[in-house]
């Protein structure tokens, strides 16, 4: 045997080291069929390998029938329809999950629990071919912590294999713990130094405490953030169906139908419905800005007799512009927004007058200044200041002045979102905010906005939709797409009383092949942004292969920022803010088609 051969090591037999692999493994194609299974699956789920390869997962998995409240099939698609839209892997809480046994061991469901985690397979063009489906069957830790203590046996045999699955489980829930047990191992080895160093260590290891304070209330904000962030968007769609059939219905009754007035009062109260919304969609940083370069001093100027009037005649308003001062790059009326709600937290604070300053400087913040805050680079910022002579704050109320719903005041005197929305602006501006405050001595808020390279006036916003500002019927043919079936009807009935023409598709497949159909003539796209499976943006870029002059109209309850500030604002594609009323997606929809072809396109 020669020396080549005997260093030649055999090619491994992957399928069968798989196969015997001690885990429970099922791999999936992209529409859901079983392709590989280990044998550890086989066992856990009482099935043979040549009954279930080549099968579809709920095909041979069903939702035990005998089961109403089964939602084991619905959680399962959903998961994996996540992991096929965004690529990533998706762990699942506990699910409760029948299997059914075979016919020779008497047939029917067995009650079993199991904690699945869902990891996609990528090809070197990033696209989904595989999705591997990895289970722990916890049945039996689950029915220990239901039906409490049993025979000492059973508990010892379960106790590390239940501390085990209750540890990851836990840890799988929460990257923010990962987060925090990094920075207390840092602070702990900060304090062993400090015990031999000097006091300048003690300043350093002080900072670090506030860094951690700090980096704990950003992720507790942006935790409450992307959960009201996903309940406007929710909240949104609803009160889009509720303005769209209230409108539909308010059209149909003639002048003076005493009905008029509860549908008018139906839409008052979507309406303000919907100013709440938005006022979540702000803290979250999910609304979609219309930025433009702009001068502060210029909006200060600008919003002082509002102000004033806003903050009454008994609290003294005084500006301090800086001269020369640097332009920002931000949304106007949102920076309006953040004045108003600052001058009204004051003015509640100084129910028996004083006085209000608002003022303005250029500032260039260094490695220092930022060092000690989570969220702020250093650079040229310019800085907007405004302070009160009124109560102040104590630490425990600083320390939640931004959280939603958060307030001081007496029940049904306010919402709690003022301060919650101008952080959530400042945060979506790229700037920063923060607060110097005691009882008795009044409060500042110092917000850190970018100076801006462009000059004045550059990203000008279009001009916001305003029913009736044109005309609202057309003849077009209209492809809208939306998953909500109720939205989609009410939009697609409005349109068609606007004397359009809508073919519906619940999804961007059902939109392509519309597309497809080169007989059908199309004149607008109208879909929303977020969408399962395939989002608005993606079937956009899909649609302008088919047809390439075709413009289109974006919709949304909320929009993810990446999505918006590098999809739609840099195509320059329209875009409707849900919630909108008929009159408003129709005007917005003749202003679209009305456009010449190369912008709307």
């Amino acid at each position: 045997m020669s020396r080549s051969a005997a260093r030649r090591i055999p090619e491994p037999d992957f399928r069968a080291l798989f196969e015997s692999a001690p885990g429970l493994y099922l791999v999936l194609t992209p529409d859901l069929t079983i392709v590989a299974v280990s044998d550890a699956y086989l066992g856990a789920t009482m099935t043979r390998r040549d009954a279930i390869l080549g099968r579809g997962l709920f095909e041979v998995f069903p939702d035990n029938p005998d089961d109403p409240a089964a939602t084991g099939v619905a959680n399962l698609r959903a998961s994996l329809g996540r992991v096929l839209a965004h690529r990533q892997p998706d762990a699942m809480a506990v699910q409760k999950y029948d299997i059914r046994r075979p016919e020779s061991e008497g047939g029917g469901f067995e009650e079993r629990h199991w904690s699945p985690v869902n990891s996609p397979v990528l090809d070197a063009q990033g696209r989904v071919i595989y999705i591997i489906h990895r289970v722990e069957d916890v049945t039996e830790f689950v029915r220990l912590k239901r039906h409490g203590s049993e025979q000492d046996r059973l508990a010892a045999e379960l106790q590390s294999r239940a501390v085990r699955m209750e540890a990851e489980i836990y840890h799988r829930a929460q990257e923010i713990q990962e987060a925090n047990r990094e920075l207390r191992r840092l602070k702990d080895e900060l304090e062993d130094r400090v015990r031999a160093r000097t006091a300048d260590l003690e300043r350093t290891l002080q900072a670090l405490r506030h860094s951690e304070d700090q980096l704990r209330q950003a992720q507790k904000l942006e935790a409450v953030g992307r959960l009201a962030g996903g309940i406007a968007h929710d909240f949104n769609n609803l009160l889009t169906a509720m303005l769209g059939y209230a409108s539909l219905v308010r059209a149909r009754l003639k002048p003076g139908d005493p009905s008029l007035r509860d549908i008018e009062e139906i839409l008052a109260a979507a309406e303000r419905a919907a100013r709440l919304t938005r006022q979540l969609l702000a803290f979250s940083r999910q609304q979609v800005l219309e930025p433009k370069v702009l001068d502060l001093n210029a909006v200060i100027t600008d919003l002082g007799r509002m102000l004033q009037r806003l903050i009454g005649e008994d609290i003294d308003l005084v500006t301090a512009p800086a001269p020369g001062l640097g332009p920002v790059k931000a949304d106007p009326g949102q920076l309006e927004q953040v004045l108003m709600n600052l001058a009204v937290n004051a003015r509640d604070a100084m129910p028996g007058g004083g006085k209000l300053t608002i003022e303005t400087a250029d500032v260039d913040l260094d490695e220092g200044f930022a060092r000690e805050r989570v969220d702020l680079k250093p650079g040229r910022y310019v800085m907007l200041a405004v302070s009160d002579t009124g109560c102040g704050m104590s630490a425990s109320v600083r320390a939640r002045m931004f959280e939603p719903f958060f307030t001081t005041k007496e029940r049904g005197q306010g919402t709690g979102l003022g301060l919650s929305t101008v952080h959530g602006i400042v945060k979506q501006s790229e700037g920063h905010i923060e607060v110097y405050s005691e009882l008795g001595h009044g409060a500042t808020f110092k917000i850190y906005l970018p100076r801006a390279e462009e000059p004045l006036g550059a990203l000008e916003a279009p001009d916001p939709v305003v029913p009736g500002a044109r005309p609202l019927e057309g003849s077009e043919t209209i492809l809208l797409v939306e998953d909500e079936e109720v939205i989609r009807r009410v939009l697609r009935t409005s349109l068609e009383l606007h004397g359009y023409t809508v073919i519906e598709a619940g999804d961007g497949s059902e939109a392509i092949a519309s597309c497809e159909r080169r007989e059908q003539p199309l004149d607008l796209l109208v879909t929303d942004v977020v969408m399962p499976l395939m989002n608005g943006p993606d079937l956009a870029l899909r649609v302008a292969a088919i047809r390439p002059d075709l413009p289109v109209l974006f919709m949304s309850g909320y929009t993810d920022r990446a999505l918006i500030h590098q999809g739609l604002r840099r195509s320059g594609t329209a875009f409707l803010q849900k919630p909108f009323t008929p009159e408003a997606l129709a005007s917005k929809i003749r202003e679209v088609l009305d456009e010449p072809r190369s912008q709307a396109a």
